[in-house]
């Protein structure tokens, strides 16, 4: 009988998130198991699972840079736009408030990419 309620880890898209979920899991299951045989299997099944997520971390790293080397030029001439609006933020717009939540988020964005 289900209870209509489904595990994060099905619903979670992410293939290293739910590897990252069932290991958290298996920790568990781990110190409650009371024989050496079950601790065995699941910790050579973590090790498995750690290499994967390790690889999987590597995959996004590799596929993230590539993808931030073909944004880098646009980020550094919108940056340059960016800082230019933070200098003349007070003549765009007179409300304080506005004024200073725009110099604000800007800053964190320009210490991203320093120039």
């Amino acid at each position: 009988m289900s209870t209509g309620l489904t595990p994060d880890v099905l619903k979670n898209p992410d293939v290293a998130a739910s590897y990252q979920i069932v290991y958290d899991l298996l920790s568990r299951a781990y110190w409650e198991s009371s024989d050496i045989a079950s601790k065995d299997l699941i910790y050579g099944v973590q090790q498995a699972i750690a290499e994967i997520i390790t690889a999987l971390d590597e995959a996004d790293i590799d596929q993230l840079t590539q993808q931030f080397a073909t944004l880098k030029p646009t980020i550094e001439a919108t940056n340059i736009s960016l800082a230019k609006i933070k200098d003349d933020i007070q003549q765009i717009t007179k409300n304080i408030s506005t004024a200073s939540s725009v110099v604000s988020a800007i800053s964190k964005v320009l210490l991203l990419l320093p120039a």
